[in-house]
């Protein structure tokens, strides 16, 4: 009978969010040389991951299974850049923030030519890319999406605020298989929802007690989701449910401990952990019931 109560006990005092946390192993670590990093993107043929080393102001290339270090660039051309997507024709789109644009390279492993730009940003830390070649960026500095077609800017989107479609520090936003378009609100503490034409259609975040949240990415119809200031890597079904999640929700260095970690890339059952705040990637393979 005690065993029961302390077992009700433990589950009212638990927060709403909690989970076991999932099973990890770690596979692969670097830390060395990097500052700040703040997302990647894997090449087309998944063999690379394309890291933006934030205060470092540059791309660093890493062997996706090994991260052992390929080469770097941008060193002399970007500012604090966020985040990085590739488009349709192999091209890599870096939101490069201190400069309120989107950077364009052309790349070949680590080499790297800049080919063009898109302007009118202010703090851009987010962009995407939509099936129909739009180009979609996060405006944190005005709290607003804006949305380029062939090179241009064809229309912005939102305001600074906390009613649906309005956003406060805006950062990661991506497209999912379908078209929606995920928006991590992170300075509302919630991620929003659009269809393809940037309707809104719903918003997430309050049942998982969000604290900061930055970077997302899907996994099939699954989605990983970096909740930085809890120190924690949250796993959601597609109806943003909470299946488990990485870290102990305290700051910490380890396999499955993190320090205000700001994004996430997958491929099941491989997690590779942006940990930002300790200037690291980490490679796991992940153990689901």
């Amino acid at each position: 009978m005690r065993t029961i109560f302390f077992a009700a006990f433990l589950a009212l005092a638990a927060p709403s969010w909690a989970q076991p946390m999932l099973r990890v192993t770690q596979l692969a670590e670097i830390a060395a040389g990097l500052s700040q990093p703040h997302d990647a993107a894997f090449s087309p043929d998944g063999k690379l991951i394309y890291v933006t080393d934030m205060r470092n102001s540059r791309i660093q290339v890493l062997e996706a299974m090994t991260l052992n270090p390929v080469g770097v660039f941008g060193a002399s051309q970007l500012s604090y850049p966020h985040d990085a997507e590739f488009d349709s024709g192999g091209r890599l789109l870096v939101a490069d923030t201190g400069n309120d644009r989107i950077a364009i390279y052309e790349v070949q492993g680590a080499a790297a030519k800049l080919v063009g730009e898109l302007k009118g940003l202010s703090g851009p830390e987010g962009v995407a890319v939509a099936p129909d070649g739009r180009v979609i960026a996060t405006n944190t500095g005005s709290g607003t999406l804006a949305v380029f077609r062939d090179g241009r800017l064809e229309r912005t989107v939102g305001r600074g605020g906390a009613n649906d479609g309005e956003f406060a520090n805006p950062h990661d936003i991506e497209v999912a298989a379908d078209g929606s378009v995920y928006v991590v609100d992170s300075g509302n503490d919630r991620v929003q929802v659009f269809d393809s034409a940037l309707k809104h259609r719903s918003s997430f975040g309050a049942a998982l007690k969000l604290n900061g949240p930055k970077y997302l990415s899907f996994d099939g119809d699954r989605i990983w989701l970096a909740d930085e200031d809890s120190h924690r890597i949250l796993l959601l079904d597609k109806s943003h449910r909470l299946l488990g999640m990485l870290g102990t929700g305290k700051r910490g260095r380890g396999a499955n401990a993190y320090y205000k970690p700001e994004a996430v890339l997958a491929r099941a059952p491989l997690v590779w952990v942006i940990d930002t705040y300790n200037d690291r990637i980490v490679l796991l393979r992940v153990e689901e019931k």
